[in-house]
């Protein structure tokens, strides 16, 4: 029997066996090629000397940098507070402006608004008024209709215990409807 074994499908079964294997082969590869550079007897002192930080940095050469470009930090801010002092000032000048503008358009819409509001209000506000007259005649109208009702029920329910009464034979009803 032939299979056709499909490497994709297997590293899908197995994910954690591969990624795995691939970080050792990965490694060993590495190391390989690190250890078989000539660098001779001081390779391990090479490799000390560059996992020391102190030797990354020459503060000296970064101290006469770092002054160098706080000069020209200095002249550039210098150049850039002038120019953000003219804008400002234009900024302001249009600020003032459109606050003007926009008050006296607010002005308008507030007036045309509380206008079309009292407008509005006593229209609807009529119309409002019949329908809550129309609501509270109907409540009065069902209110009786219940009350009606309800009298009927309690009579209906005393005839009927009356009667009930009546039925058993030591009633106290049918002693009173003998007189």
């Amino acid at each position: 029997m032939i299979r056709d074994i499909d490497p994709i499908e297997e590293i899908r079964k197995h994910p954690g066996i591969t990624a795995g294997s691939l970080l050792a082969v990965a490694l060993g590869a590495v190391a390989v090629v690190y250890l078989t550079q000539r660098s001779g007897p001081t390779r391990y002192q090479r490799i000390k000397s560059r996992i020391d930080p102190r030797g990354w940095v020459d503060t000296s050469e970064l101290r006469d940098r770092f002054h160098d470009a706080v000069d020209a930090f200095r002249h550039r801010a210098e150049d850039v507070g002038e120019r953000a002092g003219a804008i400002s000032r234009d900024a302001r000048h249009r600020a003032a402006d459109t606050a003007y503008d926009v008050r006296d358009r607010a002005d308008d819409w507030f007036r045309s608004a509380r206008k079309d509001g009292k407008k509005a209000l006593k229209k609807h506000g009529k119309t409002a008024r019949r329908y809550a007259d129309d609501a509270g005649q109907y409540a009065r109208d069902h209110a009786r209709e219940g009350g009606a009702l309800l009298a009927v029920a309690t009579i209906a329910a005393a005839v009927g215990a009356a009667v009930l009464e009546s039925r058993r034979p030591d009633s106290h009803v049918r002693r009173i409807a003998r007189f």
